[in-house]
């Protein structure tokens, strides 16, 4: 069964089941004139976003727009077989992205090397999208779904150097995609995510700064759901960026690679414990997230150090 939730007027989050796991990603339809969705989930979740549309009593012919929020496969692997269903729909995607939707190949490689051949598996295959069905942004684009309803793009690299975020109008909400991080456990984890090849911890905080003075009254998480809680969540991310940082130049000072590597895990684990209460969540989480978050934040770390 395909969970559905209206979290602001027009606005209705679909839980796509993000490999088999519940309340983990998050697929948002808006729903006004014209139609848009944000972000796809993987190939293996366009069934569930394709039951979730007809849940919401909307077709999936009637789509205009399918926005990616950035090209990692959780939230726009399966943009291209999700399309096949919405004939007048063009994906959004940075314009440093974009050639990675037409040619999947780079991408899929990335991603294999990264995260394995098992999570390859869960994911599933990535369907190249014709260059005709996509609309490369590179912020301050205004899309008008309707008389009371625009989106406002902006590019908030950090998490990935494509990524970018959406405010709407109506709600003044925000689809904050990774660059804020997740927020999971019914807001009781919120971890900013880090992940290697490409995150950068100057422009992250930087975007957050700026995400920060969009003054928006929601966000609309990627991983998962909404909060109202916005200036609290950025402020969090924002402070535990600054504090695994510091953590990680002291530990790597003490003791090298080895030392860092052990200690940012422990802290880490740490803050997951509130979603314990889930198992398969945790799982994901202490076996993929973390990793994943020290990867990308010792390989920045080390790659800084190098240039200074």
């Amino acid at each position: 069964m395909v969970d559905i939730k209206e979290v602001a007027e027009n606005i209705f989050v679909i839980d796509d089941l993000l490999y088999g796991i519940p309340k983990w990603g998050s697929v948002y339809l808006i729903n006004e004139e014209k139609k848009a969705l944000v972000d796809t989930g993987p190939a293996t979740s366009v069934g569930a976003v394709l039951k979730g549309l007809e849940k919401a009593g909307v077709d999936a012919a009637e789509i205009n727009y399918v926005i990616t929020t950035h090209i990692h496969l959780d939230h726009a692997g399966g943009a291209g077989e999700l399309i096949k269903h919405m004939p007048r729909a063009q994906v959004i995607v940075h314009e440093k992205a974009a050639r990675h939707l037409i040619n999947p190949e780079r991408l899929m490689k990335s991603f294999a090397s990264t995260m394995g051949e098992r999570m390859v598996l869960k994911t599933g295959p990535v369907t190249p999208i014709k260059a005709d069905r996509i609309m490369p942004v590179s912020g301050s684009e205004v899309l008008q779904l309707s008389e009371r309803q625009s989106l406002r793009i902006f590019h908030m690299p950090g998490h990935a150097p494509h990524q970018l975020c959406v405010l709407e109008s109506w709600n003044n909400g925000l689809f904050s995609g990774d660059a804020i991080g997740i927020s999971v456990a019914g807001g009781r984890v919120l971890m900013p995510a880090t992940p290697p090849p490409a995150f950068d911890y100057e422009l992250s905080l930087s975007s957050l700064q700026r995400l920060m003075e969009l003054n928006a009254s929601l966000i609309y998480f990627a991983h998962y759901g909404a909060t109202s809680k916005v200036r609290e969540s950025i402020e969090t991310a924002m402070t535990k960026l600054k504090a695994w940082y510091r953590l990680i130049a002291q530990a790597f000072n003490d003791g090298g690679y080895e030392t860092a590597f052990k200690t940012i895990r422990a802290q880490l684990y740490s803050e997951l414990e509130p979603a314990r209460d889930t198992e398969s969540l945790y799982q994901y989480l202490a076996d993929g997230i973390v990793a994943m978050n020290i990867t990308g934040l010792l390989k920045y770390f080390q790659d800084k150090r190098s240039t200074e």
